[in-house]
Order: structure tokens, then sequence, then C-alpha cells
């Protein structure tokens, strides 16, 4: 065992109990030492070396910050050896932090006891029924299993992706509970309860137990009640304790603001009750240009403890200087779910792959122009990408975009794993039809099949009202159009104009990849349908000979297709074709490929 903490000296105690034999353990300070002597006792101490060099199983049970480093370290020494058992008992990792060991070919799990530990013995009998998150390879996930059945823990099988926020719910649970019920405590002790611990016992077992059995149903107190009044003098009282504890206060104002917004949810509240709650737990405004100052985004659902702007209210002289708030960043399903659910009135979505620029800002401006809330969604949907496709490769950098949405005041952002946006091999796909055939279909088979796949998914979770779609995309447009009318999903769907650089190139996230020299040869594919279109009133023929000739003299530009196709069919028109149609060009500008397009009116002007 590598690291005789707590947790360490009590997991091989119970290994040992089972019939392991434990040939060394670290132990750097003193407290470690004595919990080897207590619970291991015979057992020698020696260094993190001795005992990778020597063990069958490897029990690493160090803090989560150290653990991919002492991984990493210890395969750069060459330790590691061929079949070792290397376990980790961290909630926070999988199996991938310790990628180094298994490329040195030891055998990789991660097991995570749900429970708190003293590192005596009492802890041995807890772990007979405490549940285990287990992770491994399909392969080696019976020896997990076994090993915590040794231990008498109860396995169950945790997805490496959703590990993240199965440890910060067992934190904010487990960990924060702690912080309140001390802080509980003092406030006892203020009020001159001699024994604050013997007073909570039975009100707080009550309490989680009821949790536990029934979530919101449970809920009791003011903020149920709607005492708007008791919550105000609550507050007062918090107030009035010593400096040090100030922290009660904000941790009372927020967590009764989350209570607010979970009873709200529940039904167990009007939303006008809500909003007289939320105003008495607003933290005191500041001064504006003052410390603490919070400014506020018009139309965005109040943080905790925010106060609502009343219905009807106008907005301050200055609103439109104010800084916006974060939008809520939601990577789970759950997440959210439980953001939208704080969303009242219209809502409007904007699909990207993240990499933003100024085309996709246009997009959400769109889409506040036509409902009350944003909800933008960034994910790089690998079914859209085809073999030797730059799926790898696609720009990402989901904190540059965020930055950019603040800005941008949009109210959520769905930003999902793989793992979360597809927790399985999808069985039912959607099958975009004869449109997909043609254009990029043709050029790209399958990939409208994965578009349609992850629309179609965000469309059913975020249940827009309206949602936006950018025209440079158009055959994906028209394709989602289809969609949308044929499944009855019951948005309607907005095309945007094509955003353009100042010199013509229809902006897009793969324009990043452009030196200066491949973006000037780019800007071919918007002249060559700048000249097409001007010769609309000549007829079809002539549309697609204009800009092909533009296209043919260009330097570097590697052309895919050009096209003159129905808006809404993308069949090619005919000679004579007369009224609308759509002017559409692929190319390769070095390794690059772009697509652009433009609308143009066929025949003679009236």
């Amino acid at each position: 065992v590598v690291g005789a903490g707590r947790v360490g000296a009590v997991l091989a105690s119970a290994l040992r109990a089972a019939g392991h034999a434990v040939v060394g353990a670290t132990a750097v300070s003193e407290e470690s030492r004595d919990r080897v002597e207590a619970l291991l006792p015979g057992v020698p101490v020696l260094t993190v070396d001795e005992i990778v060099e020597r063990a069958e199983l490897v029990l690493l049970t160090v803090p989560d910050d150290v653990l991919p480093g002492l991984v990493a370290g210890l395969a750069e020494l060459g330790r590691w050896q061929g079949g070792q058992l290397v376990v980790h008992t961290s909630g926070r990792y999988g199996t991938e932090v310790l990628a180094p060991a298994r490329a040195a070919g030891a055998i990789p799990l991660a097991i995570h006891p749900a429970m708190t530990f003293t590192g005596t013995s009492l802890d041995l009998g807890r772990l007979t029924g405490c549940p285990f998150a287990v992770t491994a390879a399909a392969p080696v996930l019976p020896i997990a299993q076994a090993l915590v059945v040794e231990i008498g823990g109860e396995p169950f099988v945790l997805d490496e992706a959703r590990r993240p926020v199965y440890h910060a719910a067992l934190a904010h649970g487990g960990n924060h509970l702690v912080t309140l019920v001390a802080q509980a405590e003092r406030a006892l002790a203020d009020a001159g309860i001699e024994e604050p611990g013997a007073l909570l016992t039975p009100l707080l077992s009550a309490a989680l137990d009821g949790a536990l059995r029934g979530g919101e149903q449970g809920l009791t107190g003011p903020v149920v009640r709607g005492d708007v009044g008791t919550v105000r003098a609550h507050l007062e009282a918090l107030a009035r304790l010593d400096g040090e504890d100030l922290d009660i206060l904000d941790g009372y104002r927020h967590l009764a603001g989350a209570t607010t917004r979970r009873a709200l949810a529940a039904g167990k509240i009007t939303e006008p009750v809500a909003v007289a709650l939320l105003d008495a737990l607003a933290e005191p405004a500041a001064t504006a240009g003052e410390p603490g100052a919070t400014p506020a985004r018009a139309g965005a659902t109040p943080p905790t403890g925010a106060v609502p702007a009343p219905a009807g209210a106008a907005a301050s002289a200055d609103a439109s200087a104010a800084t916006p708030l974060e939008p809520v960043l939601a990577r789970t399903r759950a997440e959210l779910a439980a953001a939208l659910r704080s969303l009242g009135g219209t809502r409007a979505l904007v699909m990207t792959m993240g990499a933003l620029h100024d085309g996709h800002l246009s997009l959400v401006q769109e889409a506040q122009a036509r409902a009350d809330h944003v909800v933008v969604s960034i994910y790089v949907n690998p079914l859209q990408f085809g073999p030797g496709e730059d799926f790898e490769a696609y720009p990402r950098d989901l904190e540059a975009d965020l930055a950019l949405l603040v800005r941008a005041g949009v109210d959520v952002v769905f930003a999902p794993t793989d793992a979360e946006a597809y927790p399985a091999e999808p069985l039912v796909r959607v099958d975009p039809g004869p449109v997909a055939t043609v254009l990029e279909g043709r050029t790209r088979p399958g990939h409208f099949a994965g578009v349609l796949q992850i629309v179609c998914k965000v469309l059913n979770l975020v249940r827009p009202d309206v949602a936006v779609f950018g025209q440079k995309d158009a055959q994906q447009l028209a394709l989602v159009r289809t969609m949308v009318r044929d499944l009855d999903l019951g948005a309607e769907i907005v095309g945007a104009p094509i955003r353009r650089e100042p010199d013509g190139l229809a902006m897009s996230s793969r324009n990043a990849y452009l030196g200066p020299v491949e973006h000037e040869r780019a800007l071919a594919l918007s002249r060559a349908l700048r000249t097409g279109a001007a010769a609309a009133e000549a007829g079809a023929a002539a549309v697609v000979t204009a800009a092909r000739a533009v296209l043919d003299a260009a330097e570097g530009v590697d052309l895919d297709y050009l096209a003159l196709v129905d808006p809404d069919t993308f069949l090619p028109l005919d000679a004579a074709a007369t009224g609308p149609g759509l002017l559409a060009v692929a190319a390769r500008v070095g390794s690059t490929r772009l697509i652009d397009n433009t609308t143009v009116q066929l025949g003679p002007r009236h």
C-alpha cells in the first residue's frame, strides 16, 4: 500500500484479513506509522520503489493531486511490471490516470469507497455493505469487483467520464454537510446552547432520512411555508454573529436561495412567494462602482440570493453598460434540465461545435431577438466526421468560447462530453433521406446522418421554441427543417445570414487552419459566388460558367463541387430554370476544406 493514510491502512487491513499478504506500506508521517503499527502489525514500512518492486498488487491511496505525478514518475523510472495490478482509490479519477502503468503492461483498476474513514479499526466493520465505485476495462472488471467483495463492500460499475460529477456529488453531500452542521453548532453556541450536537442529532437525523427517502418532498421550514418575515429575522440574527463567523450568513443566504428554487420547482411554493423570498435573501446592494457591486443581465434568472426584477419594471438607464452574468455551464443532461427549469418565458437554441467567432455570435443575436432566453450548445460531434477528417484536430477551446458567450449575454451553455452525449452506441438512427446524398452528402457519406442525430437529440433535451442555424451550412439547414417538420419536433427553425470577414471570406471555425497565403487564396470562393450571382439574369448555365471561371483561375484551390441547386431539394436546376436558386461551392485550400454559398434570382428582373 502506497500511502498509509486513513483509507490505505484500513483497506490494506481488510485485504490482509481476506488472505492477501501485505508486503509493505509507505508511511511518511508519525500518524501513518502509528496506523501501520495498529492496523498492519508486522508489515514493514518501505519506500515506494521497494513496494512496487515486491508487490503483485499495488494499492495507491494518495491524495488526488499527487496520483498522476506518482504514476507517471514510476513509469519514467521503469518501475511498473507486466501483469501487476495497480489499484487506486480516488473518487475523482477512473483508470485513465493509470495509463503510464498500463503502457508498461500493468493492469489498472479504480475502486472508490463511498464512505468517510477514521483510520482506525472502527472502519473495518463499516466496510461491510459499503458501496464502491468500480472503473476498469471490461476484461479485468471482474478483478476489481472481486477485490471489493473480498473487502466486504458492494461494487457498482461507474463509467470513466461520470466519475468527476460522481465525486463532486459525494463531496458536496458529505464534506459540505460537515461544514453546514459546524455552522449550525456555532450559531447554537452563540445562542447559549451548551451541547449543540445533542440538540441537532434528532433533528438532522430525521431531516437526512427524509431527504434520502423523498427528496424535495421532505422540505420543511420557513422557505416552504413562505414565511418571508422569519427569513428576514434569521438574516438579522446571523449578521450579528462575530465577524469570524460571517460565512454562516453567506451560507444561509446561498442555501436558502437554492432551497427556494427547489421548492418552486417541486411546486411547494408559488412564483410570487419565491420572488419575495429571493428579495429578502438578496445581499445589500453595493453602491455602483464599489467592490461587491453585482450588475445583472436583463431577462436572466437571478443567481441564488439575487433579487428578480419585478414584472414590468423598466430597465435602468445604464443597464446596457452592466457586466453580464456568466451563463450556467451544464456538462450533463441533469445539469441542463436543472438550468432549463429556472428559465421562464421562451427559449432559443444555437448549436455549435465551439471555436466560436463573430458568425456564431450573430446567431446568438438572432436568437436573442426571437426569445427570452438563449441556450448555446458546444459539442464536436464524432458521428458527423468521416475517416480521415479533422475530428481530432478540430479546434476546441471551451474557456475562450465561454468568455465570448459571457459578453454575448447567453443564459445556458450545454457542453457535454462524448460519454454524456452518447452513453451507448445509438441503435436508433435518423435517416436524412435523399437530400443527404448530394453535394456535401456525396463528398462526406454519413455526415448528415450524424448531424441530424445530434440535432434531434439536443432539440429534445432543450425543447426550444426557436432554433437558429447559419445559412452557410445551407444543406444542413434544409435537412434540419425537413426533420423538424417530418418528426413534429415543434421548434421553429430560423436561418441566419452568412457572416463574412471584411474581405468577404465566410466566417468558419476552420479558418483558423489557414495561413496568410491560404487565406488570400480562399477568397476565390466568395469571389466566384459573387461573380456567378451577377450573371443570374442570363440564366442557370451562365451562373455556373461565370463562377467556375473564377475558381479555375485561382491558384491553390482544389474544387470539390460547384453547383446551382434548388434551395429545398438540393437537386440541380436545369438551364431553363427561373426564380430562386442556391449557388454552392466546396473546395480545399491547402489541407482545409471550406464551404460557402449564396442565393441567386434566376431570369430577367422586372
